[in-house]
């Protein structure tokens, strides 16, 4: 899971931010704070369906004007926003012209802006992860959990369980992938048989510091070139 200490040190070198609720000062905070008001609402719905109060929480003080068991849940989903606005801060999605600043100075998405951190929260509620042998997206899994949770409840389990699924970030261009494209020479990836001009524009790519995805079929010969080179140094 990745906690907000790693967001911080990741977004540092591409805005000044400090983490704030409420009248939010930088575009990475407003983000946040509108994406876990889309999580909150798909907290909300989980709650509505399986006939729990919303008001009734654990963690947060119960409060009739609160939606005391959706912050709860929240709490264990939160990642997912942080994912979200994290994958358009490095992407660069999101221009000047999705915020606005209001009469009081509080700095707010645009409609424009809305809609893509709308977009990529759905993106990542919809990633899937293995849980009760089964291929799940997150958006079920909140609603199971929130089942499990009334299940417990009610009596109908002695525990409920809120640790599985961890989930597991697997990227494309994590720093080994990126020090490997770098580290192959020209001759020995022409060998493996691809062209120049593609480990030119994929070493661009690895020095650039920017997200970028590979194919099957250079996955496959970049991991049989570092299995080739381990063995050399063995």
């Amino acid at each position: 899971m990745v906690t907000f200490h790693i967001f911080l040190l990741s977004c540092q070198q591409r805005t000044h931010l400090a983490r704030s609720r409420f009248a939010a000062g930088d575009k990475v905070n407003v983000m946040l704070n509108y994406g876990y008001a889309l999580l909150e609402a798909e907290c909300l719905r989980a709650i509505n369906s399986v006939g729990l109060d919303a008001h009734v929480g654990f963690l947060h003080e119960m409060n009739s004007s609160k939606n005391s068991l959706a912050y709860d849940l929240q709490e264990l989903f939160r990642f997912i926003v942080d994912l979200a606005v994290f994958s358009l801060v490095e992407k660069g999605a999101m221009e000047k012209e999705d915020f606005i600043r209001t009469e009081t100075y509080a700095l707010r998405v645009k409609p424009t802006g809305a809609r893509k951190v709308t977009e990529e929260v759905n993106q990542w509620l919809n990633k899937r992860s293995q849980y009760r042998n089964k291929q799940h997206t997150w958006s079920a899994i909140l609603l199971l959990k929130t089942r499990e949770l009334a299940q417990y409840l009610v009596g109908k389990h002695k525990t409920v369980d809120f640790v599985s699924p961890v989930y597991e970030i697997e990227r494309q261009d994590n720093m080994e992938i990126r020090q490997l494209i770098l580290d192959i020479s020209y001759v020995e990836w022409k060998k493996l048989g691809f062209s120049k001009g593609t480990l030119h524009y994929m070493k661009q790519n690895a020095k650039s510091g920017k997200p970028f995805t590979l194919n099957k079929h250079v996955q496959e010969r970049l991991n049989q070139w570092a299995q080739l080179v381990s063995k050399v140094e063995i």
